[in-house]
């Protein structure tokens, strides 16, 4: 089935990924996956450095119409992140913004991060959290609650404290889960359907961090029906991203 991913990420890692083109890379793997489009995050800028990776994602997006992009933004430089948003929010291809709390050493709930959020809802209907626990879901679901407009993906849906990540999407309209991970977890995509259902539930792979497989097998594992692995694999992010085609 066509897929859209809503976490993967662009650029080299320090783990033992082939050292072919990175986009090309991400094209092989939408192919193979059946990925229509994918969501990335540049790995320089969450790793190093924030400008020259948004830029270098940039240049590698503007002729591959499938591979779209996250603005990185850091909470530590706010004047930089709002620049950041300012010039790649204006590419089409860019739909949202990117934060990632551990990498930037600031907490969800600490005032430069309250600052930046106000920053990103002002200019994006979008952003993917990097999700650790239960608190930063909550805290999270405080900013939904703050920001209505702006569409909040938790990434990898609190990692072990999914269930409190599912009752924060089931109380906020504007949250939603991703699931991927390193641990899968049995049982927790059923869970999470019993607890927010299936419309606050999308696919992100992190790809190429991870094998997309792995979290596309998660999703196999919890038999989803029809109409359910529909709205997960594409209903659900079409919506968040405004898109008018729909699945083949």
């Amino acid at each position: 089935m066509r897929k859209i991913d809503m976490h993967a990420h662009h650029g080299v890692w320090s783990y033992s990924i082939p050292l072919a083109d990175p986009t090309e890379r991400l094209l092989r793997l939408c192919e193979r996956e059946e990925i229509a489009y994918m969501v990335c995050s540049s790995a320089l800028a969450l790793l190093y450095d924030m400008q020259a990776g948004n830029a270098e994602m940039a240049e590698a997006f503007a002729d591959h119409q499938q591979l779209l992009g996250y603005v990185y933004v850091n909470p530590n430089f706010l004047p930089e992140s709002v620049a950041e948003m300012e010039r790649y929010l204006a590419l089409d291809y860019f739909v949202g913004v990117k934060i990632h709390p551990r990498l930037s050493a600031t907490a969800e709930n600490a005032p430069q991060m309250a600052e930046l959020m106000g920053e990103v809802a002002a200019r994006s209907s979008l952003l993917l959290m990097h999700t650790v626990d239960q608190n930063a879901s909550r805290q999270m679901g405080r900013y939904a609650e703050q920001y209505p407009e702006l569409n909040i993906i938790l990434g990898h849906s609190g990692h072990t404290d999914s269930n409190a990540a599912a009752a924060v999407a089931r109380e906020h309209p504007n949250i939603y889960l991703d699931f991927c991970c390193e641990w899968p977890g049995a049982g927790k995509i059923e869970r999470a359907l019993e607890i927010c259902g299936p419309e606050k539930i999308v696919f992100g792979s992190d790809s190429d961090l991870l094998e997309p497989g792995f979290t596309r097998g998660m999703f196999e594992g919890a038999h989803l029906s029809a109409e359910h692995e529909r709205m997960v694999f594409w209903d659900n992010a079409a919506r968040l991203l405004r898109l008018e085609k729909p699945a083949a």
